[in-house]
């Protein structure tokens, strides 16, 4: 906006009453202008001056004022355009009058502009007289329609009441959702199933038919969606960055919500919701201040004066998941930077003695395949790897005489071998890991007939992921070195492991191991 020569008029010249000041709220995305029209409010000395950067922000602005009397608002704003901000303010109040600040007077715009609710319209650029002129019809025409609207004294409190009704309602309701967001939130435990549930709990609260999470891809100049609710088109599983139009683009770029038509698509954002398919509202997915991504939902039920209501619960529902996400990757850092400092304990105990050396890695990855055989949930071959790694940790605790002796133990040294499971349990159950984890390690020397350590434990008892940990185990140990014998042949251990089904180990889990053995003999033969 550029001013003219002329300075504004003193506050002299304008026939509003000295007692009464009035509230005027400034809606523009250009800060030069709103400092200007700051600066000249302020010089008449009756004017209390509110100020939004957009729709979004002056919506909770007017929340947190008890009344406002103008609003002069830009045209052209991202987002939400000024004209549809007019037409949902006016539907809050009608006794609010609004002038629309544009640079393109053209007919057509002025009468969108008086169809939305607008009171006048100011063209860019304007001198302050003819600003003054307008502030003043707009603030007589307030007082009229505030006259009108408070006739009786009755109908204040009548009004007041209702007002307190619904924000007492409002919050109870908002409070009600925090809780529930909390208690859904605070039950994942790892960020893919964080944003299923981000997504599913947004199209439940905000009774939408379907709602989207799309995070930025590092290394791809994209916008891979990572979870949906509903029936969301294909086409918005990944967005090009570069496709700057695209209203997920716009949001991950400018930081500011949008509210569209729906399909999801390039089109003005013009924030209307009058069209026969819904609309959509998107905002940016934060973790400390840093744009992820962008959580939207659709829905052809979203009426014009509940859409900020929604905007603010999208808003609470992307922080609350995004303090998740911090938790659970710090959580994630510390725990495999603990699970790399224990198995580095191990590889260190293991690289005393090279018979042994790389035993758990091997261990594991026998253990793992027969877990995939038996079809063992991702859970469980993820407490399997973890306690593989570590299943021996307690020898630890092991003297190096027993543990690198050369011939056979004596009982004696036998029983101090046989504490190792403890040891080891014990290590890693004071670290606070999950107890399958620990007792994985635990009953890796149990027997399927009772007759192991350190618990006695048979059959069902035995923990599965330790049955068929103790197969692995009893494998590498009968086909490696050691210092009392030469490392038996493949076909020799597969026969003991059979031998001793039913016995020491689990039938179930020999037969899977006896299965993975027969494909690779075969696979052997064939190739």
């Amino acid at each position: 906006m550029q001013s003219s020569a002329s300075t504004p008029s003193s506050h002299s010249d304008s026939p509003i009453s000295k007692d009464k000041v009035w509230r005027v709220l400034i809606v523009d995305d250009d800060p030069q202008i709103i400092d200007m029209l700051e600066s000249f409010l302020k010089f008449q000395k009756c004017y209390e001056v509110f100020k939004a950067s957009n729709a979004f922000d002056a919506f909770n602005v007017l929340d947190q004022t008890v009344d406002v009397d103008v609003v002069l608002v830009d045209i052209n704003m991202p987002g939400m355009s000024g004209i549809e901000f007019v037409k949902r303010l006016k539907e809050r109040d009608r006794t609010v009058v609004a002038a629309i600040i544009t640079g393109d007077p053209s007919m057509d715009v002025i009468i969108k502009a008086m169809r939305s609710g607008a009171s006048d319209f100011l063209s860019k650029p304007f001198k302050f007289e003819q600003f003054q002129v307008a502030l003043k019809r707009l603030v007589k025409e307030r007082s009229i329609l505030l006259e009108n609207a408070f006739l009786t004294e009755e109908v204040k409190v009548k009004k007041l009441l209702e007002q307190m009704n619904r924000k007492l309602e409002k919050k109870m309701r908002e409070q009600s959702i925090l809780f529930t967001i909390n208690e859904t939130l605070a039950k994942t435990k790892n960020t893919s199933e964080l944003y299923q549930t981000l997504v599913d709990l947004g199209a439940s609260l905000l009774d939408s038919s379907m709602a989207m999470l799309w995070i930025k891809e590092e290394e791809a100049d994209s916008l891979v969606m990572v979870a949906s609710h509903g029936d969301v088109d294909r086409g918005l599983s990944e967005i090009p960055v570069m496709d700057a139009r695209h209203p997920v683009v716009k949001v991950m770029k400018d930081g500011i919500p949008v509210l569209g038509r729906n399909p999801i698509k390039h089109e003005p954002q013009s924030g209307s919701t009058h069209g026969s398919d819904g609309c959509y509202l998107m905002v940016p997915f934060k973790i400390r201040e840093e744009i992820l991504g962008v959580l939207g939902i659709s829905s052809q039920d979203i009426e014009a004066e509940v859409a900020h209501e929604y905007l603010f619960l999208l808003h609470i529902l992307s922080e609350r998941a995004s303090l998740t996400v911090e938790n659970i990757l710090l959580y994630d850092s510390l725990f495999m930077n603990l699970h790399a400092t224990l198995r580095a304990l191990v590889r260190s105990l293991e690289a005393k003695d090279p018979y042994t050396k790389l035993h758990s890695e091997r261990v594991t990855q026998w253990a793992v395949e027969v877990a995939k055989k038996m079809n063992c949930s991702e859970e469980e071959i993820e407490s399997l790897t973890f306690a593989g790694h570590l299943h021996d940790i307690g020898k630890i605790g092991i003297r190096d005489q027993i543990l690198m002796k050369p011939g056979r133990l004596t009982d004696e040294e036998y029983e101090i071998i046989k504490t190792h499971p403890v040891i080891g349990a014990e290590i890693v159950g004071h670290l606070g890991l999950l107890q399958l984890e620990t007792a994985i390690i635990r009953h890796h020397h149990e027997r399927w007939d009772g007759k192991g350590y350190p618990d006695g434990l048979k059959g069902d008892e035995i923990p599965r992921l330790s049955r068929i940990l103790a197969v692995a185990d009893t494998y590498d140990a009968i086909t490696s070195r050691r210092p009392y014998r030469k490392a038996m042949s493949v076909e020799f251990a597969c026969k003991e492991i059979i031998r001793n089904s039913g016995s020491q180990f689990d039938p179930d889990v020999v037969e899977a191991f006896s299965s993975i053995m027969d494909e690779k003999r075969r696979k052997g033969q064939d190739e």
